[in-house]
């Protein structure tokens, strides 16, 4: 396993984006994000017919990090999911965002796994960057179908189709951003609302194992602050096969992934790749460093980019997390977590503007029955991970789940012209 090291820049605020005060601030996993203090809302542009004619969303619902809790142990991060800069447009994508209320939390005394490494999800969120939008992963939740000779969600769970190969062109110019069928904003690849320039880069996120994630710059001598500052290349390659009837390691693929070429040139998957140590990031995607943020050394996960400043393969982290990692908070888990209440928080955004329906949603995760406060009659639709709605109707109190199988889902709720959406797990 690579030791090695680099080192970044602070970040910088801007007037609309507010990082936590000084009289709040402890260290870097508490004052990197990006805290929206002013009650700024988010907006997003559209195609209503063929580009290159957009219209513009000015949406109700509050943007960035709204609440940030902490303690000893962990750092607890409450948002919508939405940023506050300009979503889309998006060319041959027809969802749009919808706030999804939500609350990660992160380790702040994150260790190195020393047993099993915890797979990176194949759906859903790996991390979540600086202003509350989730950092998803490679995957784009398909997987190669012998029986039809397509990528699709029932395929044979051997290889893994590359997101920003697949689906680059729904995504939006920040840099890998779009909506899935559920309204959940994320990025994929290289959010570049998050940096600019080729100084050191700032840190644009967290992983779940609760190391950061800065931009792809970093110092070309990882334990030298005053070395040159250069782009740190990934240590993936394409592999040098003719056909896919291995996978990376040299295990037989049973059965075989489809022919290379055509509809599947090389680089299609994820196990179109392997590592070779050949970069300056270790198969984690990352190294240990000294940054202005933490100088006594610590390992950090690095955005990945071509020289043509392309994204890059893994995008964010490798195959597998480099530190501990629960791996009920990853993936469609992500976002339920309970804040205790013997923890110090800052300012709530959501108290200094309302504009969203307001509910109350327990328990959280159920089994029977969802018990649904602040409103009267409001309609309601749950969706599964798919994207699928698998119940709708009208609620004043509750909601019969009984029939749901176990799993994560979204319940959003409209009434009198307002709407919000909100994660719940079913036992």
């Amino acid at each position: 396993m690579l030791k090695k090291l680099l080192h970044c820049k602070p970040i910088l605020a801007t007037a609309s984006l507010i990082v936590v005060s000084t009289s709040f601030a402890q260290s870097p996993e508490i004052d990197a994000w990006m805290l929206n203090t002013t009650g700024v809302t988010a907006s997003y542009e559209y195609y209503p017919g063929p580009p290159p004619t957009t219209t513009s969303v000015d949406m109700t619902d509050s943007a960035d990090v709204l609440q940030i809790c902490y303690d000893d142990d962990y750092v607890y991060i409450r948002t919508n999911g939405l940023p506050s800069h300009d979503m889309g447009p998006w060319e041959m994508n027809p969802n749009v965002p919808l706030a999804i209320s939500s609350t990660y939390r992160f380790s702040r005394n994150p260790v190195e796994e020393t047993g099993t490494n915890v797979d990176q999800p194949f759906v859903g969120a790996l991390g979540v960057a600086i202003n509350g939008v989730k950092l998803y992963g490679a995957g784009d939740a398909r997987t190669y179908n012998s029986g039809n000779n397509q990528n699709d969600n029932n395929g044979d769970g051997l290889w893994y189709a590359d997101a920003w190969v697949s689906e680059g062109a729904t995504m939006d110019a920040t840099g890998g951003g779009h909506s899935d069928d559920q309204g959940k904003y994320h990025y994929h690849a290289t959010p570049l609302s998050l940096y600019s320039g080729t100084d050191h880069s700032p840190i644009i996120g967290y992983a779940f194992d609760g190391f950061p994630i800065y931009g792809p710059y970093g110092y070309s001598s990882p334990y030298d602050a005053g070395s040159a500052v250069e782009r740190m290349e990934t240590g993936y390659e394409l592999r040098s096969i003719t056909d896919r009837t291995t996978l990376p390691g040299g295990a037989t693929s049973s059965p075989a992934g489809p022919a290379i070429g055509g509809q599947f040139p090389l680089g299609t998957y994820w196990q179109d790749y392997e590592y070779t140590a050949v970069g300056d990031l270790d198969e984690f995607n990352g190294r240990w460093c000294v940054t202005p943020e933490y100088p006594d050394t610590i390992y950090a996960y690095f955005i990945t980019m071509d020289a043509s400043s392309e994204p890059e393969f893994p995008y964010i982290i490798g195959y597998t997390y480099f530190g501990e990692v629960n791996p009920m908070d990853i993936g469609g888990m992500a976002g339920n977590i309970s804040v205790p209440s013997n923890v110090t928080c800052g300012v709530d955004t959501e108290s200094i503007v309302e504009n969203t329906l307001e509910f109350g949603l327990y328990p959280n995760p159920a089994q029977t029955v969802l018990n649904v406060s602040g409103v009267t009659e409001a309609e309601f639709f749950i969706y599964d991970q798919l994207g699928r709605n698998v119940l709708k109707g009208k609620v004043s109190d509750q909601i019969l789940i009984d029939e749901l199988e176990p799993g994560v889902y979204i319940l959003h709720l409209s009434e009198n012209g307002l709407q919000s959406r909100q994660q719940f797990i079913v036992e």
